[in-house]
């Protein structure tokens, strides 16, 4: 039932199963308001089947009775720990809500409204809410702006609008030179071939792409949450969204060398699982002419922005102009809740050291 709230014309419903009041509102406020991907109806109906969820929350919320946010949950349990978090955290680059514009300019009126919700959902120890952009497109997330967060880390991304292909935006000198000779040296000596395909019509590039990509994090002792649900996950999202799954293919003397399976979502080209096929060619860096490759497509694509997603890696930094931020949010209820908490923010703070200690 839906729930009103008291002095506003403010009220919520929380969806536990894909019902079509739910597909309804959500696919309605798709057309008018801010999301990335990865918050799509069909995105969102597609994990739930491949990757079994079955304990969601998918928190509509109203005013005058026309969905203006979407907040798509999910309980998930670690040894008898249940944990709040953003559904398919694992799997998507980007959580955060479906909003309509700036909904939520008062931060009492989106706190009351969020205490509310989790009053309903109720059965939950910890609140980890990750990978939560700073903006939803164009528009402040609330869950960053009004909740108290950590930065997690940056996302490097490409205005493409002052990408050329001389590359005169790259501030760095040396990377640019480097790269050009390169490139020259690869294509004088060999056959190099780019071709960027929709995923519709090549499921086999999907399974190809994933499984090189899962053995090279085992290989390097990477881990990951990559697995053949996600396999099955892209291959189901190709056939649904026919003209926005894409992979970038690049071949030297017609052998597959370097691949990334990418996302087109609003005029944003999302690149999400680089991978290098061959070692053969290592010394000419095909990842590098790869990404080159997908940014020329792009601009000439009428994308407006190349997005490297989540990870700070270093060769994203220097290919891009410009970077956003991405946070988490942690809270806990009762007990069992306070504990885990404090566990959660150890690691994750051991984990930062760590990480600058083997810088």
């Amino acid at each position: 039932t839906k729930k009103n709230l008291m002095n506003s014309n403010f009220s919520f419903k929380i969806f536990n199963r894909l019902e079509e009041k739910l597909k309804e509102d959500w696919l309605s406020l798709e057309q008018n308001s801010n999301f990335l991907f990865f918050q799509k109806y069909y995105y969102a109906k597609n994990l739930i089947e491949v990757f079994k969820i079955n304990l969601f929350f998918i928190a509509v919320v109203y005013d005058k009775n026309k969905p203006v946010a979407i907040f798509p949950l999910e309980i998930k349990s670690y040894k008898k720990v249940k944990i709040l978090q953003w559904l398919g955290s694992n799997q998507s680059d980007y959580c955060c809500p479906i909003i309509k514009n700036d909904v939520f300019k008062d931060h009492q009126k989106f706190e009351f409204i969020w205490k509310e919700i989790l009053k309903e959902i109720e059965n939950f120890d910890i609140i980890f809410l990750n990978k939560q952009p700073e903006y939803v497109e164009k528009t402040l997330n609330p869950f960053v702006q009004f909740l108290k967060n950590v930065f997690h880390s940056k996302v490097y991304q490409i205005d493409l609008s002052k990408f050329d292909e001389n590359l005169s935006y790259i501030k760095n000198n040396k990377f640019t030179s480097e790269f050009k000779r390169t490139k020259k040296k690869l294509t004088e000596n060999y056959q190099v071939e780019f071709q960027n395909y929709f995923l519709a019509n090549q499921t086999d590039l999907i399974d190809r792409i994933i499984k090189k990509k899962i053995s090279y994090l085992e290989k390097k002792r990477i881990s990951h949450s990559v697995s053949s649900d996600f396999i099955n996950l892209n291959k189901k999202l190709s056939i649904t969204y026919p003209d926005k799954l894409v992979a970038g293919v690049l071949k030297i003397n017609n052998e597959i060398v370097a691949a990334n399976i990418g996302i087109i979502e609003n005029r944003r080209f999302y690149y999400l699982v680089p991978v290098v096929f061959s070692d053969k060619y290592s010394s000419f860096s095909p990842g590098k002419l790869l990404i080159y490759k997908l940014l020329s497509w792009s601009k000439n694509n009428e994308v407006d922005t190349f997005d490297f997603g989540i990870g700070d890696e270093i060769y994203k930094k220097y290919w891009s102009n410009y970077s956003t931020r991405i946070f988490r949010h942690i809270d806990y209820k009762g007990t069992k809740g306070l504990i885990f908490y404090f566990i959660i923010k150890l690691y994750l703070k051991m984990k930062e050291i760590f990480k600058n200690f083997k810088l």
